[in-house]
């Protein structure tokens, strides 16, 4: 089920089906601190008017209230369902408009399922999205950029969408057409590394990361030869990393694509990992 909030319900079990429910989304309104003179304000006003208007608009009654009513449904509402789901004695994990509902069986989920979605329906006069509800094992699900193996015990691991997400982001990152030095774009793909570890270093396949930390890299080793663009120039830059002269001729001459050569035992020496950590790229693995 759906609505914003910022704490998790959390109720662990070894059940073996879940109930994913995703409510049509909510926005979460901002907060709206008041402070300052009226000279401040002016001052911000000349400063930027534009900031100004946006302020005055949100604080227009119409969108004062609309702004009341979701976080009405935020806390007041997702809390009755908290309670209502405790009080059945289901075991379950929900934040904001996320909410899985963990049982025995297909059975018992498909029962669960109908009762649960007239509850929100019905009573909480809640939209639930059927497209995005389903009775399914939670290692068919995604819950948070998260899903479980099909292990016992089962391990958290990265959804397939945050996998796909996370190589979209590195490629714009990464991109030629920025036209930035390799050592700004290290830099700015260090700094959405991080935050990228502080949240999904939290799964529990190490494998996974190393694979993502390879594409990683030999992506990085594709972007510095496509740079390097002239045969002579790849030769001069194979020759200048210690790569021997028959093997950097060999490689700056193969008329084989960057992606190729860059898994290449040539460009892995020249480029290595450690060249590309002494730019302050971070390693993934180091965190799982």
């Amino acid at each position: 089920m759906s609505t914003r909030r910022d704490s998790t319900t959390d109720k662990r079990q070894k059940n073996q089906y879940r109930l994913a429910f995703a409510e049509e989304s909510r926005g979460a309104a901002p907060m709206a601190s008041v402070g300052g003179t009226e000279s401040e304000l002016a001052k911000r006003r000349a400063e930027n008017p534009t900031t100004e208007q946006w302020m005055e608009e949100v604080c227009e009654r119409e969108n004062c209230k609309q702004a009341l009513r979701r976080v009405k449904a935020n806390i007041i509402v997702l809390n009755e369902l908290d309670q209502e789901l405790e009080r059945r004695g289901h075991r379950f994990t929900r934040y904001a408009d996320d909410c899985n509902i963990y049982v025995r069986s297909r059975r018992a989920g498909e029962r669960v399922m109908r009762s649960v979605t007239r509850l929100l329906t019905t009573k909480l006069k809640l939209r639930v999205n059927s497209e995005k509800s389903a009775v399914a094992r939670p290692w068919e699900r995604k819950f948070l950029g998260f899903s479980f193996t099909n292990h016992k015990p089962p391990k958290r691991r990265l959804a397939p969408k945050a996998m796909a997400r996370f190589k979209e982001r590195v490629r714009e990152l990464t991109s030629r057409t920025r036209g930035i030095s390799l050592a700004r774009m290290v830099q700015d793909l260090a700094e959405y590394l991080r935050g990228w570890i502080g949240y999904f270093g939290r799964c529990e396949t190490p494998e996974v990361l190393a694979k993502l930390e390879k594409w990683l890299r030999r992506r990085l080793r594709s972007m510095v030869w496509k740079q390097w663009k002239r045969g002579t120039t790849r030769y001069r830059e194979l020759r200048k990393r210690g790569i021997a002269a028959q093997d950097a001729a060999k490689t700056a001459g193969s008329s084989d694509g960057p992606w190729h050569l860059a898994n290449t035992p040539a460009l892995k020496i020249a480029l290595s990992n450690a060249y590309f950590a002494s730019f302050g790229l971070p390693e993934l693995t180091a965190h799982g």
